[in-house]
């Protein structure tokens, strides 16, 4: 099933389901079927502009990125951070190694640390597909790194999605408070997926991407840049998840 999660999610992603949707109007208009296959290509085209908009981009991340406010010093006993990816690289210093949304989630957790120094990290994240390095040690790396003390570091090296890194931690936590260190967009199905386990979770969500307020339009909304396809394609990934979950 993760597997199948994991194929889908890219497949149904903005730029390749686009580019999909025009490969089957080439295969129309080869066949001579010149109404549906111009109907599909100009569909394909203008699903790919709009999404590479300002205004539709933030309007479909927003709702996802601000449902939850940031964390704002509240007493925690565990930060939970979810692993997001990396690759290995033993010539790279470990901030290239992992990826960009890894490395702001473990900062903005030693953040939280600080103000709650007697918090252990809890750090979740499987190996990956042609690794041998698990996301969780990697962020371990970094945290040590930034000077977080190994006996305040647990690692967890199984979990390969938001669900199985929530029911890992389940006993470990037990009626302890956590504060859970996500992607803004990822926080409200992560929230999901404690408040379904009945956990006190406190949301710490980082790496907001709509951070702008859009005030009227302007001539440069119109215009498509490759981060907003970005971050149409991060929101539309959240909201298929939020799907999924009620589906099941």
């Amino acid at each position: 099933m993760f597997y199948i999660k994991w194929v889908l999610g890219r497949l149904l992603s903005p730029l390749p389901a686009c580019l999909g949707l025009m490969l089957v109007a080439f295969i129309f208009l080869y066949l001579d079927d010149n109404q549906l296959g111009y109907g599909l290509l100009g569909l394909g085209f203008i699903f790919l502009y709009l999404l590479s908009l300002q205004p539709v981009a933030f309007a479909l991340l927003s709702p996802l990125e601000f449902t939850y406010p940031v964390y704002s010093g509240e007493p925690i006993r565990f930060i939970h951070v979810l692993g997001s990816g990396h690759f290995e690289a033993s010539s790279l210093p470990i901030t290239s190694q992992l990826s960009y949304t890894s490395s702001i989630r473990v900062v903005e957790a030693v953040r939280i640390w600080h103000l709650n120094p007697n918090a252990t990290l809890l750090l979740s994240g499987y190996t990956g597909i042609n690794h041998i390095r698990s996301t969780a040690v990697m962020h371990q790396e970094l945290a040590l790194a930034l000077g977080i003390p190994a006996n305040n570091i647990q690692i967890f090296e199984k979990p390969r999605d938001t669900e199985e890194e929530v029911l890992t931690i389940k006993s470990i936590i037990g009626d302890e408070s956590v504060a859970v260190v996500t992607t803004a967009s990822h926080m409200l199905r992560t929230m999901a997926f404690y408040n379904k386990m009945e956990l006190q979770v406190i949301p710490a969500p980082t790496m907001h991407l709509s951070r702008t307020q859009i005030c009227g339009m302007h001539f440069s909304h119109l215009y498509p840049e490759e981060s907003y396809l970005h971050m149409s394609a991060t929101a539309l990934h959240e909201w298929i998840g939020l799907l999924w979950m009620k589906l099941k």
